[in-house]
């Protein structure tokens, strides 16, 4: 029989009262001396009463006796003797609830489950500290340096609970506090990761729902940042609204709700056209751009200030054949260039 198997309370209290006895000796000497006590203890009970076990405190220097080591001094006491109590205290209070444990049927029962589940702890121990890191990172996403710590927090957590790695007193009492702390905490702890589950997934319905494109346009790799259309006979045009196959606005930007986008290399920014009903119009090109002053803090760009239409970057492009070269601008309605509509504060996009 072990130590930690509890065959009566009586026994559980006078191993406790003999350890405390001992507890001037390092935590070592003292697991020497008393390894197999419960065992030793169960068995002297067959023979005698629970009352006939004697004084720990004896039993105790008998320890001591047979070990060779010396018997205590008064100079322990005091606050070495404090100390020594303060030590052991973990131990006491672990053989106190074990004998409570032995003394109901329920709680032995409720006892048996959670050793069972033992396992299942370690690892939401492991997972607790990685996204304790993670948080402290400013919630770093998963990736191969959070991906090994977990690893390796997995195999601490698991070590710990099966009482591997832990030498030292203090390092078994410190990991009962951060157990005790952690466990009240859980409830904290699911309902954040709870909200981050539901965040997450909101995020995705809202991207997959919305009529823009999720991202950006990119050509060989590199990001476009603005399109400008020629009619057939290569004329410039203006407000040019472009979807793709599915009816989903051509949004360069990525992001639909954001409100201005990219330093252009003059310092001004590049902005939605507002003209757009319920949406902001980064489908409509070639996209215009205003000083970075002009926007406030908030996003919104100032009224008074006109944006600034794009260059083109040739001023004709070739005409497509079989179109009439002569054609001016002015032939159709859809080449005329018409100036960008001044920005307004605009609601956010709308399927």
């Amino acid at each position: 029989m072990s130590a930690a198997t509890v065959a009566s309370p009586a026994v559980t209290a006078f191993a406790a009262a003999v350890r405390n006895a001992l507890a001037d000796l390092p935590p070592d000497e003292v697991d020497d001396l008393t390894d197999g006590l419960e065992a030793d203890l169960t068995e002297r009970l067959d023979d005698v009463d629970a009352a006939e076990l004697g004084d720990p405190i004896a039993y105790a220097e008998e320890l001591r006796l047979a070990a060779g080591l010396p018997m205590p001094s008064a100079s322990r006491t005091g606050r070495a003797a404090t100390f020594a109590e303060l030590r052991r205290l973990p131990t006491t209070v672990a053989d106190e609830l074990r004998a409570r444990v032995q003394r109901s049927p329920m709680l032995r029962q409720l006892a048996a489950f959670l050793i069972a589940v033992r396992p299942a702890w370690w690892v939401f121990r492991a997972l607790a500290v990685t996204a304790v890191l993670m948080y402290g990172l400013g919630g770093s996403p998963i990736n191969g340096v959070t991906v090994l710590f977990g690893c390796a927090a997995l195999i601490i957590s698991v070590q710990f609970g099966r009482g591997r790695w832990l030498p030292f007193a203090w390092m078994r009492a410190l990991l009962l506090a951060f157990n005790v702390i952690l466990a009240v905490a859980t409830p904290l702890v699911l309902a954040g990761w709870a909200v981050q589950i539901n965040n997450a997934a909101s995020v995705d319905s809202a991207s997959s729902s919305s009529d823009f494109s999720s991202t950006g346009l990119m050509e060989n790799g590199s990001q476009v940042s603005n399109i400008f259309a020629y009619d057939a006979q290569g004329h410039p045009l203006s407000n040019v609204q472009l979807f793709d196959q599915d009816g989903k606005p051509l949004n360069l930007v990525g992001d639909p709700t954001l409100t201005d986008t990219r330093t252009n290399a003059d310092g001004s920014v590049t902005v939605p056209n507002g003209g757009v009903a319920g949406r902001l119009g980064w489908n409509v090109y070639p996209l215009a751009s205003v000083p970075a002053d002009a926007v406030a803090t908030d996003g919104t760009v100032n009224s008074a200030v006109t944006p600034n239409t794009a260059t083109p970057p040739f001023a004709a492009a070739r005409p497509i054949a079989g179109t009439d070269p002569t054609a001016s601008a002015s032939a159709s309605p859809s080449a005329v260039a018409s100036p960008i509509p001044t920005l307004t504060p605009s609601p956010l996009p709308t399927p």
